[in-house]
């Protein structure tokens, strides 16, 4: 899968499942140094993805600040063919300065056995 490379950061797409329905993701950023994934609320709620009184909500922290989230299991995540079904994800408003559709982190990387290559911009799972 080729990396586009915006405002000097990494995205890639990814596909979700949640409850059935499939998501395409245009900008995820490929994000190494985040231990989870993340979505952007506003992005997936267009397939159901809202919170629940039994949703775990939790603090993270990041370059940009304190965030509040919930974790949802997705059916699945399809990142360049590589499929994790039952994946936690977390879900928060990712409100970053520029538009973003979510956050693939280290979390996926390490349990697809991904491989960065930036010298041809490419992720292979």
């Amino acid at each position: 899968m080729n990396i586009a490379e915006i405002h000097s950061l990494p995205f890639v797409s990814m596909s979700i499942i949640y409850k059935g329905k499939e998501l395409k993701l245009q900008k995820v950023l490929l994000d190494t140094g985040s231990a989870s994934t993340l979505l952007n609320a506003d992005i997936v709620r267009e397939i159901g993805i809202v919170p629940a009184g039994d949703d775990e909500v939790e603090t993270i922290r990041g370059v940009g600040g304190v965030e509040y989230v919930y974790t949802k299991y997705m059916d699945a995540v399809i990142v360049d063919g590589a499929m994790l079904k039952c994946f936690k994800v977390e879900v928060g408003s990712m409100d970053y300065g520029m538009e973003i559709d979510g956050i693939l982190g280290f979390d996926f990387l390490k349990l697809a056995r991904a491989t960065i290559n930036v010298g041809v911009m490419k992720l292979t799972v």
